[in-house]
């Protein structure tokens, strides 16, 4: 009961924050100013039209933290029963001066506009997280997506965007800073 509520009340807040107005930068920017500069409600519908590659750096920045995130790899279980798992290894290193420690929700979207993941759903509802990041230093941590259709999980093949929905977890008084990055998918992960 306390771990549901705890997750109740931790959603809500990353929804507030999301809608106070996040920061999520392109792979090519190099600073935030507190506005976006892709919107992560820009419409997917042509999954991927306009989003950097998977091996692209994605530079999230705002006045306190500086973190390059990445995607390590993208492996998928394809299993017979019609349930499959995507694993999305995320690489972030903090390349600012500040520590930081990241807490993420992945989130799949074909170009049908069906999508998979997200806050509070991904990883069984607990997303991916860091440990406490030095100036430099990196880790790569593990969310994944569960897709319960073959139908679903075949229209992937058609094009699909990963956004991930980064929040930091405030090791002093910061108060948490919310990011978005998305990328366009290599279909043949999903054939």
């Amino acid at each position: 009961m306390k771990h549901s509520m705890a997750l109740i009340l931790g959603i809500l807040a990353f929804s507030l924050i999301f809608a106070a107005g996040c920061t999520s930068t392109s792979p090519t920017s190099t600073t935030g100013t507190g506005t976006p500069a892709v919107s992560s409600t820009t419409p997917l519908a042509t999954a991927g039209g306009n989003l950097p590659g998977q091996r692209e750096i994605a530079v999230l920045t705002n006045g306190t933290y500086a973190v390059n995130a990445s995607i390590e790899q993208i492996s998928v279980d394809k299993s017979d029963s019609g349930v499959h798992t995507v694993d999305i290894y995320i690489n972030a290193k903090n390349v600012g001066k500040e520590p930081v420690r990241l807490h993420w929700y992945s989130r799949i979207t074909g170009t049908d506009g069906a999508s998979f993941g997200g806050v509070g759903i991904s990883h069984n509802g607990d997303g991916a997280e860091t440990g406490s990041l030095g100036k430099g230093e990196s880790e790569t941590a593990r969310d994944y997506v569960v897709i319960d259709s073959d139908k679903e999980y075949a229209a992937l093949s058609q094009g699909a965007t990963l956004e991930v929905f980064i929040t930091t977890e405030p090791l002093k008084t910061e108060s948490p800073v919310s990011f978005t990055a998305a990328w366009s998918l290599n279909p043949a992960i999903f054939t």
